[in-house]
Formats: structure tokens, sequence, C-alpha cells
């Protein structure tokens, strides 16, 4: 009894063996989660087990996927424990005639599928609030099989436990990262691209692409979404931008010896368009796919699976412009309706009765989100007559990353307004860094007779290493005759203020909220406060109460020897 127990036993671990080797055994993966970084990390998975991979982006889309996969396909599917488009989805594409279906539920399908690659000995590290870093490096981690981690402050010890437990041979940190995230991975000796430029960036992650695998053909996208063929790694991908291609991407496709592109998606023709004339690539576009869902006798035809992936929201408007009859200036104003801090280079056409006269920028302008930010141009004319404007200001998110187009035609206001409030050096009292509150702040006083209007902004401020423009979120306004202090929010490590021993302020000032037409540039001490005012106020406050408690222990002391 005992022996055939055993034999029993032994049999019965046999086949449920077998079935899980079997049940292990794919060909075909399919994402079911509305957290792109588990679609990202599905799809490169797939890829880095040499199976085919699919996506869903709603949950009617789940039956109509599986039209367009051979039934003989063996599918796993990455199911999101928080945020699956489709529940029990096994079942499903186990009535649609698939035989061989498995899943594998996650929390976080980047930090849990790497245990299913455990030869996987290269790692590429990105910031996970960087989607488009994700886009630009997959070609290049496919070919190396690499695993990218989406990192950040919060997840960067659950990483580095699954690289002390890996042979690791290679690691690349790509794109701007947090600095925890940096220095957990600094023992590894990690290679870094990282310029402050995505799209200089995007062309360094391919030249190491066409070393391994050397093409004539790139696919083109501004790395807003994922889409198949993107994370195929069949090809390199190069940033278009969304209307004005880069200089530095223009550049590079000359240098590079790619000859054609292949664009996904049809709201960036007029990128596309601008390579082909200026670089000479062919192009194509893929903009459609065959209906998978075709019910009548006409071979339609659907939209592309595309899943978006977080990106900065990136908007500039014109706000007002203005001809000053009084000083002689041309007055334009934009509006940011941006969630982060952008930059902008105008040329303006002026034009009056027959006459076209244009100015512009000489250099990139910082603009914080939210805020409005006046650029003044000196300009004498001869009538004031029917003015009107051409405008054509290249906007984006750095100093070389213009690659937005604001175009508008629109007519000019004229107006007379002398405006007093211009700072000179003795207006700004002070620049400061609050250690305890960790901000900037900046004293300024305003010496004239009427409210004051200011907009301060730090440049080229050293911050691990890169050089960063701070600066106030909107106008702030400053009483006549009083003194204001201005924070500029920012962590600053003691490193980061050795770096910056003086500090390049601008601050631009007026008596209308909209229109900040005067521009002060200097340069300043950086002093450090340990503390701030209330902090010393509490610190006294305690200094003086324990005082008066020890002094009413002595007194009470020297009268008890009295009655003694």
């Amino acid at each position: 009894m005992k022996g055939y127990t055993k034999g029993g036993l032994f049999i019965l671990a046999v086949l449920l063996a077998l079935q899980l080797v079997h049940a292990q055994e794919f060909n075909h993966v399919i994402s079911n989660s509305e957290d792109w970084r588990d679609v990202y990390s599905s799809m490169l998975y797939a890829n880095l087990e040499g199976a085919g991979s699919d996506f869903l982006v709603s949950t009617k889309h789940g039956a109509i996927l599986l039209n367009d996969i051979n039934r003989n396909r063996d599918i796993r599917v990455i199911t999101s424990r928080k945020l699956p488009y489709v529940f029990n989805y096994p079942d499903l594409i186990k009535s649609q005639g698939f035989a061989d279906v498995d899943e594998i539920v996650v929390d976080s399908a980047n930090l849990e599928l790497i245990d299913e690659l455990p030869g996987i000995e290269n790692f590429i590290i990105i910031g996970d609030g960087y989607g488009y870093s994700a886009v630009a490096v997959t070609p290049y981690a496919i070919q190396t099989k690499s695993w990218v981690f989406l990192a950040s402050r919060e997840n960067i010890f659950e990483i580095d436990s699954v690289l002390s437990r890996r042979n690791v041979k290679k690691i690349l940190i790509y794109g701007y990262v947090d600095r925890q995230v940096r220095d957990a991975i600094s023992k590894y000796d990690p290679e870094i691209i990282d310029t402050g430029d995505r799209f200089k960036d995007n062309a360094e992650i391919v030249k190491k692409y066409l070393e391994i695998k050397p093409t004539k053909q790139a696919a083109l996208t501004n790395g807003e979404f994922l889409e198949k063929e993107l994370l195929s790694g069949t090809e390199p991908i190069l940033f278009t931008g969304r209307d004005n291609v880069p200089d530095q991407i223009r550049d590079y496709i000359k240098s590079s010896g790619l000859e054609i592109g292949v664009l996904i998606g049809n709201e960036l023709v007029g990128a596309a368009t601008n390579i082909r004339r200026t670089t000479g690539m062919s192009v194509m576009v893929k903009f459609a796919r065959g209906a998978r869902g075709q019910t009548g006798g006409v071979a339609a035809v659907e939209g592309l699976d595309l899943y978006p992936i977080p990106t900065p929201s990136i908007q500039l408007s014109l706000y007002s412009i203005k001809y000053n009859r009084v000083t002689k200036q041309l007055e334009v104003t934009y509006k940011s309706d941006s969630n982060i801090p952008i930059y902008f280079k105008g040329t303006i056409t002026l034009i009056y009765g027959t006459e076209r006269v244009r100015v512009g920028d000489l250099d990139t302008i910082f603009i914080a989100p939210g805020d409005y930010k006046t650029v003044v141009y000196p300009l004498d004319i001869s009538s004031t007559e029917s003015l009107s404007a051409e405008i054509y200001t290249l906007f984006g998110e750095s100093t070389s990353s213009l690659d937005r187009i604001l175009e508008q035609k629109t007519t000019v206001e004229v107006v007379d307004v002398i405006d007093k409030c211009k700072l000179t050096e003795e207006d700004i009292r002070g620049v400061r860094y609050n250690k305890q509150k960790k901000t900037f702040v900046v004293i300024v006083k305003n010496p004239f007779d009427t409210d004051c209007w200011i907009d301060v902004e730090l440049n080229n401020i050293l911050i691990d290493g890169r050089k960063t423009t701070l600066g106030t979120e909107g106008s702030i306004k400053i009483a006549p005759g009083k003194t204001k202090r201005i924070t500029i929010e920012q962590e600053m490590t003691e490193e980061d203020l050795a770096s910056n021993p003086f500090v390049e302020l601008t601050a631009y000032s007026g008596e209308r909220e909209d229109s900040l037409v005067h521009t002060f540039n200097g340069k300043f001490e950086l002093k450090i406060e340990t503390l701030t005012i209330m902090a010393y106020f509490i610190i006294i406050l305690i200094v003086v109460v324990i005082i008066l408690i020890i002094f009413i222990i002595l007194l009470k002391r020297r009268e008890k020897d009295e009655e003694d």
C-alpha cells in the first residue's frame, strides 16, 4: 500500500510538473491593463521571449483583438490586479476557440515580469514619468536583451533588490532620473545618456542601436503613444517633434546614413514632410490597418491600436500684442497653459500700410507654467493706422527642443502707457536659500508709489550637475514702498549649494499684471538660511520660557530657604 502510494505520488508529481511546463509554454502575450507601465512591460517581456504581442485599449477591444490572432497560438495574458480592461479574460479567449491560455496577474508588471526572465543580465533605467524615454530605448533594449526598469524614488529599492540577485553585466541610465535613483544605481558603474535634451538623448541611443544592427530604416514618432511596431525592436526610433523637427534630429539624420522613415500615425505628417524636405529621407506613413470586425462585403480599415503614455502638457498662446506709442515699443505677451516650464523663440512681422518690419528673439525665453511673459521690442514706425502682425513662434520643453509652432495673424492694439515699475539692482535686497523650507528667497522692494507686479527667474542653476532655470509661477504684487520675500521651491543638496555660490537673476516688472514690460538682469551672492524667521522666533521663545522656569524655580527655592 505504501509503495503504491509513493508510486502514485511520484506519477502525480511528474504529471503536475509536465502540466506546469506546458502551462508556461506560450508564443503570444496580451496585456490586459489600463496602466501604460503594465502595457509597456508586457510588450517588452513578449519581445524578449520571442513571442508575438498585443495590448487592449478598451473593454470592448477584448473580443475584437482576438479576430486578428491565429487560433493555434498559445496565449499568455498579463492582467493588472487593480486595473484590468476585461475580467476573467482567459475564459473569453478560450470561448473564441483558443485551446491554450494562461494568465499572470500582476500588481506591477515592470517589477514582477523580470522574475520570468532569469537569463537577463543587462538593464536600462529610465524615469517612470517619462514615457517617451521608454519608447526611445525599446529597440536597443531588445537588441541587447535588456530589461527596462521604470524607476522612481519610491521603487528604486525594489529595483536594487532585483539587481543584487542578478549577475549584472551592464546598466544604462537613460534620460533624467531622480537623484535617489542615480545614487542607488551608481554602485553598478552605469553608463549614462542624459544631455538634458530628449532629442539629443534620442540621437545617442539610435547611434548605439546602429552600432549593433546597421540599417537604413527608422520608425518616426513623437514618443507620445505605444504601438506594436514601435515596440518590436526591428528598427531604431527617431522622434520627429510635434510640428517642427528639432535641428538636432534633422542634423543627425543627415549624418546617420538613414534613408527611409516609417511614420507611425497620421497626425505627424507635417513634421514628416519637413524631414523629407530638409534631409532627403523617404517617408512612408502607417496610419491604419485592416478591419477586424468586418460585417459587410467591403474590406474596411480601422485605426491603429495606439496606447497613450504620459507626456508633459505643452501649450503656448498669444495673449496680446500692443504697440506703445509713448515708449515706441512693440509689446508681445504670451500665456503658457503648460504644466511644466517651457521655452519659446518668436519672430514677429509687423504690417502697417504697405510696410512690413520684422523683429524677433535672439535667444530662447523661459516661461513658467500658467504664467504670462511679455517680450518688448524697440520699434519706431511711421504710422499706427491699421496695424497687424504675423506671429511665428517656436516653443518646447527645453532651449534646444522647440518642436512646436504657434502661428497666428492678428491685429495690433495701440496704447499710450508710461510704466514706472522699472526695478534696479538696489531694489533686489538679496537672494537666499532656506534649507528648512527648501526654497529660494528673493527679497524685492517696490520703491514706487504704485503697485508693482514682479516675476523672477533664477538662470543656470546647477542641480545635480545640470543647468536649470527656476521661476515664480505667476506674477506677484508688491504694494507701494513695501518689501516682499518672493519664494521659489526647489530641493537643493549640499553639493548643489556649493555649486551655486552666485545666482543669475532676471526680474520682470510692470504696473500691469499681464504686461511686465521692464527687465532687469543681475548676479547676486547666494546666502544660506538654516532656519526660517518663525523657527528663530520659536527657538527664542523656548529659550525665554526655559529661563523663566529656571528663574521661578530659583525664586521659590530662595523663598523656601528664607522661610526655613
